[in-house]
């Protein structure tokens, strides 16, 4: 691939006392161009304002720093004022209206990213400003404005003129902008430092997954979006968007190491990263990152609004799935070589420094748990869909449906088109545990074999189990069909279980349900 796809910093485009405004140029990051991608961030510094105005461009925008007000028109809509802070994630559609203001110290900056298939200019948001010294009205003669407007000619001169300022302009201390409403947040913004984390992987980094689901305005605008924290040396491993998508990632915070991998098996890019870089994977090429000591930090927007990844190393690589025979004789290594390299696979898909007695742990757990993609032949109900939405929820054992809340767990499969099939593969699942596993008679042989070898629990459990264990004597254990308040007390038994290494004998253990 002879484009060049080398990090680069954003130039300043204009800017004043009351801030600047900076964008990446198509001429120096030809990816821009070449993905129909646009990319610039706004710096507003103390009573900073930035003009209302319009762009050619569905956009995200991320806030880097600072915190301030926003006023955001969709089209047709009423003005929504909006505080926004360091962390913050906007989508905004086409043909929204937005301005921007910092009222206090520091700064506020705002990065913005989008796709331009529909831009003036391919690579490049164009704004179209509505007053200033570039105001679209400032083109129209005095007589069109005041017809326009329904004012005297005087009075739309006077809108048209007295704004002398280009896009940025800094407001008096003492002048008072709306003031911003709770309640517009919903459904407008989404706090990445502050949302559900989609990994949580320990000592090797979090990501949190902008899309339709946690904020719907995404699909209008088109694209979907992350933030990565990757932790110090921890390593983001290799993958590659699978649906054809552009990647644009800024680095936040930090620094480190990238290589990307074209569709001919060569590398393309090899540097180091620092904070405002921007970089652009073109579609199909496989990246990794790795953190220096400090760790790194990156926002990326993925050109399509629901993004779909294969990871190459990881739990959900294809590595994983691919029988011995098959790698063997595509590496041409001896079968030893093989099973050293199987038994290396990770369960993530960020790869910290390696824990032994974690380690340890997880593999005494894998021989135990009957994988979910097993018993597809048997079961059709978990197809690949079902693995997936299982996954997300990082379940992918059978055994694994009895450490999450399956209420819940139900719940959730109201945000997909197809959620009778998922909430049927669910019971097809809790079905297949139950015959498994016979239960017993009542709940009072669960609670005399539990007092029985009550010497197995800590202290600080028995409470716990023993209020349980009568709750399941009080309501009899003939079926799988458990209440909810069960069901609850047995998810947060479950995990204390795990947290304090709790092994019970077989029949005081509740996957003998």
């Amino acid at each position: 691939m002879d484009i060049d796809l080398t990090p680069k910093l954003a130039k300043q485009v204009y800017g004043g006392d009351g801030g600047s405004y900076h964008a990446w140029c198509p001429n120096e990051l030809p990816m821009l161009k070449e993905g129909n991608i646009g990319a610039g961030k706004l710096a507003l510094t103390k009573n900073g304002f930035a003009l209302p105005r319009y762009s050619d461009s569905a956009k995200v925008a991320y806030v880097l720093q600072g915190s301030g007000v926003a006023g955001i028109v969709l089209p047709e809509k009423d003005e929504k004022v909006v505080a926004i802070k360091k962390g913050d994630s906007i989508a905004l559609p086409f043909g929204v209206v937005t301005w921007w203001y910092n009222k206090e110290d520091p700064e506020l900056v705002v990065l913005f990213l989008g796709d331009t298939k529909t831009a003036h200019k391919a690579g490049s948001f164009t704004d179209m400003y509505l007053t200033g010294s570039n105001g679209i009205f400032t083109g129209f003669s005095t007589e069109f404005v005041s017809r326009a407007w329904d004012v005297e000619e005087s009075v739309a001169k006077t809108l048209v003129s007295s704004q002398t300022a280009k896009g940025i302009v800094k407001l008096d201390a003492g002048f008072q902008m709306p003031e911003p409403k709770q309640a517009n947040r919903d459904g407008m913004v989404l706090n990445c430092e502050e949302a559900p984390l989609d990994v949580d992987i320990k000592g090797g980094g979090r990501v949190v997954v902008l899309n339709t689901k946690n904020l719907p305005l995404v699909g209008e605008v088109g694209t979907g979006a992350d933030l990565v924290r990757l932790n110090g040396s921890a390593m983001c491993s290799p993958g590659f968007s699978c649906d054809s998508a552009f990647q644009v990632t800024y680095i936040v915070r930090g620094s480190g190491r990238v290589q990307v991998v074209g569709p001919d098996g060569k590398c393309i890019l090899e540097t180091h990263l620092k904070p405002g870089n921007l970089f652009i994977v073109p579609r199909f090429c496989v990246v990794s990152k790795i953190a220096d000591p400090d760790g790194m930090d990156w926002f990326s927007i993925i050109t399509t609004p629901n993004p779909k990844f294969t990871n190459l190393a990881g739990k959900v690589s294809p590595w994983k799935s691919l029988s011995p025979q098959v790698l063997q004789a595509s590496f041409k290594v001896a079968p030893e070589v093989e099973k050293h390299f199987s038994s290396k696979r990770t369960a993530e898909e960020n790869n910290p420094p390696e824990n032994k007695e974690e380690k340890l742990g997880t593999e005494k757990l894998e021989k135990v748990m009957a994988a979910l993609r097993c018993l597809e032949c048997d079961y059709p109900l978990i197809d690949s869909d079902f693995r997936n939405f299982c996954a997300s929820h990082n379940i992918i054992s059978v055994e694994d449906f009895l450490l999450h809340d399956l209420y819940v767990l139900v719940i959730s499969t109201e945000q997909h088109h197809n959620s009778e099939r998922l909430k049927e593969g669910i019971t097809q699942v809790l079905t297949i545990i139950n015959k498994q596993h016979q239960p017993w008679v009542d709940g009072q042989e669960l609670l005399d074999d539990a007092l029985q070898n009550k010497r197995f629990l800590p202290t600080g459990c028995r409470r716990f189990a023993y209020k349980l264990l009568q709750l399941l004597q009080k309501a009899g254990a003939k079926s799988f069909s458990w209440t909810l308040e069960i069901l609850s007390l047995q998810n947060v038994w479950l995990k204390l279980s795990l947290k304090h290494q709790i092994f019970l004998p077989m029949r005081s253990t509740f996957l003998a349900f």
